[in-house]
């Protein structure tokens, strides 16, 4: 078999010397030698590669290199040359031959030196090269022998066979005719033929090779002349893919395979595949058979070539193409001296004698490697087809691959529209044959097409309408099709509607991940016809629709994986197990694979979404759990010693990785492996040396570690000797550990500030919420309901790990499949899925009388409070106060590990902590932050300030573009007051030289191109800080001028102090930090003139947090008259004064103007008035809950305040 490789690379070369064998120790060099002294060198082992493949797996050192300093390559040809030899290497799979390697870099070469012929053809004076013009040209038009294009043939899967003929000459009969499949060569049977007297190869009837006429259309190499089966643009079209021949001067068929032979298995060519940043434009330019007199298309279609020209597109997609038209596009020297492809349709070539029009389909420097020309509608008989569609298939890497489809569906004009769209449409969707597809061209239906939308509806999930990710509809609906601004489209339609035609529908990629750069019409402009009476037309009645967008394919390599690492207090004594430092716990911390190798990550935002958010949300359904190692082990044909959990902790692995394994399937080569969890110790060399270390291998006695997090290592992917890192910690449970410190240092400082929960409070909080899981289980079980289950999970402080005030949590009902019968609980939910209203109000009672019920003697109330989401408020009689959200998911059928639909709180937290790469690193910088946010009065989103949330997007801000690479686990386990410094530094930094006023702060890159200022989601709030989860709600929306600005006022006071005092040493960070702590901003700033008091009053307390409640929910609107209505600065107080009855509590508000001028200011006192109004409004008011307010100079206030018996705050 090795033989037969060899000589097969030997048959694509100029001569067999090329390819030599010399013996270098225990491998044999290959040395290939190519044309101008570069050469392809590996190394293999002829012993063990007797009955192998020559492949890349089976050789090493594979290395494209010089063979000699007389190498006529100029210093640019050399690099290009060498950046596709390491695309191709690195991008290739595993199984790709060598020859197919040598074959692809033969072509390049030529490509290279071919493109810089032509460039110094068309320069003025062509510079100097070091290849001369006749080598050169020897080189570019080298004709390849007959049996180099057998060997093609033989070995391209894209090529069927049973379409080719080969041509050979007799020497007494002349020219005969074979099939490819019955052709024998003569070494290979007594009537076989010699290579030399091949003379032509055919493919579907067209001459693709021809050594009389040296015609070589398979390999690109055409050096054609005085050939009769050229094609020439005016003459000869047919239905098929065109390309232009520089050297002829003529347009000429390329052999093409249909979409349904193509064999996706077969790797695609650079050729054949779409670039990584790709620019697509897709065009109704308007077919002239009505209203011809009014439209002036032969002044619109150079208009539409012209514009072509200028943005010329990788992917042009044009509809309604008549040949006109065509006869036009193929003199346009720019499409010509751009290597475009054109997919011509027969329906656009037969145009004039059908009165028909079709679409095309033009690629810039790649070709389709199969396409298929197929009925739109599929119900039409074959003689009644009308319209047709393109279906091309490309590659995104030589492994995946993206079908484009050109469309035109059927319009408002022709008999039972409505339906046959939608019959195409669901067609498509449903049974194109590959998961990576783009469905382009004009739809012919706009955003208020009901069934149109409701059918994609249906599968929005899959198929993303790219404008609607991008872009609010209600705000920039995106009209290709405007008669009220089109000319054109004004004369051709009957309705004046404007609609969204135009298109771009991409199915959700599978390994692949893309980002949208630009998107946008374009055409928009009109052109004189008349400038005596300046008259205008538009150049089509559709706008085209550019797009480009970036793709980038997703790698598994082994250079990713996802493990679980041991304490770090372990790892001496396992490390003591080695021979020195071990080869492997160089490169290598000590640890367990759960899916190795793994997705290589680059932090994309697509990597969040696709693979680190659902490994984050499945990992929440899992709690952490203890291992322990108590013996050694070896795998003796691998020679390796390794570390073995015991039965019990090597189960619950084995229970981890089969749920990993579900969810990123691609990460496993062999699903029927059984997977060992073991810490790899040693590999020796021999099994002499594994039997001598086996007896020293002892362990005195188990240890114990807990697994709380799964973490991604990953090294450089062109780096086997730099080690791994981590590049992410994934938590399991719900609920992240409490924040706890290791470095002593850090610990004394966060004890200092009292900035950990105490243990009294995390625990009630987490006995409430354990017992509440308990009490709706008793609800929500599989004996009480087959259709339904139940979620209940904390969200907000409680499951990040960090102090908060309350406990959050959300209660998520999922209606899911069942095929056993309906429960009396499944009967009543069913009827009420159509009154949404009433199913969560039914829900509510249920929740409401079984936790009264369980919480008997535990509680001081449990009410029903009605906001965004229903939400029930407890309060326990040791102080402990939860919330619990309702959130209903009917017609889903899924639970919330796959849940698509966000829960309440839950994804945004979860996105958080994964974009913050490490948790535990951002509790510490959360919890900082919040009180120094707290101690300058800026915390509290009800107040007008910055939430909960909002703080924390801008700490992950922080962790994800600041924090160092995490080199080991001793980097989270060891966080300093250092590094805590470091991350605050930065905070103060970023923020307080970040222009609020103008720009969105997102951790979604792509929001900040797309959004523009007149997005509802930026005008809503002065600060713009964006949830990183759909529909990427500002989550400082409550923020005002005012709050803006004491906000950005506070972080440049902190930047200003940092610059002045000395930070060199450990002990300076730790008092710097603590200095940031210790400086409070009080409640009013200097500039406040006159503070309104509220006094709010009830009989009991609990009533009163229940009367405070009410007239927050009031607040923000009031404040915002205040400064919008009446033109007023506001300070709000974030905190309410308590007296000492507890049955009264104060709120004050500070504004900028003196007493005397706010009570005479008439627009505020309206406003004032409104906000009592509303708050006297309560629906829930009891006679006893009262609200009274008083204005008072700043010094009157100030005395009041000194009188005021003590009291205390509450936020």
């Amino acid at each position: 078999m090795l033989t037969e490789r060899l000589n097969l690379i030997r048959s694509i070369l100029r001569s067999e010397e090329l390819l030599q064998i010399q013996s270098s120790g225990d491998y044999d060099q290959v040395r290939i030698k190519l044309d101008h002294d570069i050469q392809i060198t590996f190394f293999f082992d002829s012993l063990s590669m007797f009955n192998k493949p020559l492949i890349i797996e089976t050789v090493h050192d594979l290395q494209l290199t010089k063979s000699s300093s007389k190498c006529l390559l100029t210093n640019e040809q050399w690099i290009k040359i060498r950046q596709y030899f390491d695309e191709l290497i690195q991008q290739s799979d595993k199984t790709a031959s060598i020859q197919s390697i040598v074959q692809s870099i033969q072509d390049h070469l030529l490509q290279i030196l071919a493109s810089n012929k032509t460039t110094k053809q068309k320069g003025k004076k062509p510079p100097k090269t070091t290849i001369s013009d006749k080598d050169s040209s020897s080189t570019t038009n080298r004709f390849r022998g007959g049996e180099l294009i057998y060997n093609r043939i033989l070995h391209d899967k894209t090529i069927d066979r049973s379409k080719v003929i080969i041509g050979y000459e007799d020497r007494f009969t002349g020219i005969h005719e074979i099939a490819f499949n019955e052709f024998k060569k003569v070494h290979d049977h007594e009537y076989g033929v010699p290579m030399h007297r091949l003379r032509h190869f055919k493919i579907n009837g067209q001459v693709v090779w021809d050594r009389t006429n040296k015609i070589d259309i398979l390999t690109g190499n055409k050096n054609i002349t005085n050939s009769h089966n050229l094609i020439k643009d005016d003459l000869h079209l047919a239905q098929g893919l065109f390309y232009f021949d520089q050297s002829t001067q003529q347009w000429i068929q390329y052999p093409h395979v249909p979409i349904t032979s193509d064999d996706q298995k077969n790797p695609s060519t650079i050729e054949t595949c779409l670039p990584s940043r790709c620019h697509f434009v897709t065009w109704n330019i308007l077919v002239d058979y009505h209203h011809s007199q009014l439209i002036y298309t032969s002044q619109r279609y150079q208009s539409i070539l012209d514009n072509l020209k200028s943005l010329l597109p990788d992917v042009i997609c044009l509809q309604e193409v008549t040949k006109p038209f065509i006869n036009l596009l193929l003199n346009q020297i720019w499409l010509q001296e751009n290597h475009y492809y054109i997919v011509f349709m027969e329906k656009a070539l037969d145009s004039e004698q059908t009165k028909s029009y079709g679409q095309l389909l033009l690629t810039k420097n790649f070709r389709p490697r199969s396409f298929s020309i197929c009925p739109l509608d599929t119900t039409e008989k074959a003689a009644d087809v009308t319209k047709q569609i393109i279906i091309a298939r490309f590659g995104l890497n030589p492994k995946i691959t993206i079908d484009l489809v050109n469309l035109h569906l059927n319009s408002n004009g022709s008999r039972n529209a409505e339906r046959r769209r939608c019959q195409t449409l669901e067609h498509l969707l449903q049974n194109l044959k590959t998961n990576n597809f783009m469905l382009i061209g004009d739809f012919n239906f706009g955003d208020f097409d009901l069934k149109e939308n409701d059918l994609l509806g249906k599968y929005q999930e899959e198929v993303h309408d790219l404008w609607k990710q991008i872009y609010n509809i209600d705000e920039n609906p995106g009209y290709t099709f405007d008669p009220s601004r089109n000319i054109c489209a004004r004369i051709m339609s009957d309705s004046q509607i404007n609609r969204r035609f135009d298109r771009y529908l991409l199915h959700k990629l599978d390994n692949v991940y893309y980002s949208i750069e630009n998107l946008q019409l374009v055409g928009t402009e009109t052109i004189p016809i008349d400038e005596s009476n300046e008259k205008q037309i538009n150049l089509s009645d559709h706008y085209a629709l550019q797009l480009i967008i970036d793709f980038q394919t997703r790698i598994i390599n082994h250079r990713s994986a996802l493990v679980i690492l041991p304490s770090t207090n372990h790892w001496p004594m396992i490390k003591s197990f080695c021979d020195g430092d071990g080869p492997s716990f160089v490169q290598w911390p000590p640890h367990f694979n759960l899916l190795w190798p793994f997705y290589y990550l680059n932090h994309s935002l697509d990597d969040q979404l696709d693979i680190l958010l659902p490994l984050r949300i499945l990992l929440s359904q899992i709690s952490s759990f203890q291992i322990q190692v108590d013996d050694f082990d070896t795998f003796v044909e691998n020679h390796v010693s390794f570390l073995k959990p015991n039965e019990k902790s090597t189960q619950l692995m084995k229970e981890l990785f089969e749920k990993t394994k579900r969810l990123l399937p691609a990460c496993v080569k062999n699903p029927q492996n059984e997977y060992n969890p073991h810490l790899t110790i040693e590999q020796y060399e021999n099994a002499e040396q594994l039997k001598q270390a086996r007896s020293s291998l002892v362990l005195d006695k188990p240890f114990d570690f807990p697994v709380e997090y799964v973490y991604i290592l990953q090294r450089c992917l062109k780096d086997d000797v730099q080690p791994f890192h981590i590049l992410y910690q994934i938590p399991l449970g719900p609920v992240l550990p409490k924040l706890n410190s290791i470095d002593s240092k850090l610990k004394e400082f966060f004890q200092t500030m009292n900035l950990y929960e105490n243990d009294e409070s995390y625990n009630q909080k987490h006995d409430k919420f354990t017992k509440l899981s308990s009490c709706f289980q008793q609800i929500f079980n599989q004996q009480n309901s087959h259709h339904f289950r139940h979620s209940f999970v904390p969200y907000g402080s409680f499951r990040i790990g960090i102090n908060g005030q309350d406990l959050d949590t959300v209660f998520v009902l999922n209606e899911v499949k069942s095929n056993e019968d309906e429960t009396e609980l499944d009967k009543t939910l069913i009827q009420m899925q159509h009154d949404k209203s009433s199913l969560n109000n039914h829900i509510l009672n249920l929740l409401e009388t079984q936790i009264k019920a369980n919480f008997e003697n535990e509680i001081v109330y449990c009410r029903k409070v009605q906001a965004l989401f229903s939400i029930i408020s407890i309060l326990f009689t040791d102080q402990t106060k939860v919330e619990v959200s309702l959130q209903i998911k009917l017609n889903e059928k899924q639970s919330l590990e796959s849940s698509k639909e966000p829960t309440l709180g839950v994804h945004e937290i979860e996105h958080l902590l994964i974009h913050a790469r490490s948790p535990p690193i951002f509790q510490h910088l959360l919890t900082f932050i919040r009180k120094w946010a707290e101690n300058f009065g800026i915390y509290g989103q009800v107040y007008g300030y910055l939430g909960g949330y909002s703080w924390a997007i801008l700490c992950a801000h922080i962790c994800h573009s600041f924090l160092t690479p995490i080199k080991s686990l001793y980097t989270i386990e060891q966080f300093s007051v250092d590094q805590l410094f470091s991350l605050v530094q930065s905070f103060f930094s970023t923020y307080s030289k970040f222009n609020w006023s103008t720009e969105a702060l997102t951790l979604v890159p792509r929001l900040s191109k797309s959004m523009n200022n007149s997005s509802s989601i930026l005008q809503r709030g002065s600060m713009r800080i964006l949830s990183p989860t759909p529909p990427h709600n500002n989550s400082a929306r409550a923020t005002m001028a005012s709050n803006r600005d004491l906000i950005v006022e506070s972080f440049q006071r902190i930047e200003n102090l940092l610059e002045t005092i000395n930070t060199i040493s450990s002990e300076d960070k730790f008092n710097a930090l603590k200095r940031i702590l210790e400086l409070k901003v009080n409640f009013p700033i200097e500039k406040i003139q006159t503070i309104i008091e509220c006094t709010l009053s009830t009989d009991n307390p609990n009533e009163l947090d229940e009367w405070i409640g009410w007239m927050k929910s009031r607040l923000a609107y009031f404040m915002n008259d205040c400064e919008t209505k009446c033109n007023l600065f506001v300070q709000r107080n974030n905190s309410i004064e308590y007296q000492s009855s507890k049955n009264e509590g104060v709120y004050s508000i500070g504004f900028e103007i003196d007493e005397e001028r706010l009570k005479t200011h008439r627009s505020f006192s309206h406003c004032l008035s409104r906000f009592l109004d509303q708050c006297n409004s309560y629906s829930n008011r009891k006679e006893s809950m009262k609200i009274s307010h008083k204005l008072l100079s700043i010094h009157d206030w100030k005395l009041e305040q000194m009188l005021r018996k003590p009291q205390r705050l509450k936020n």
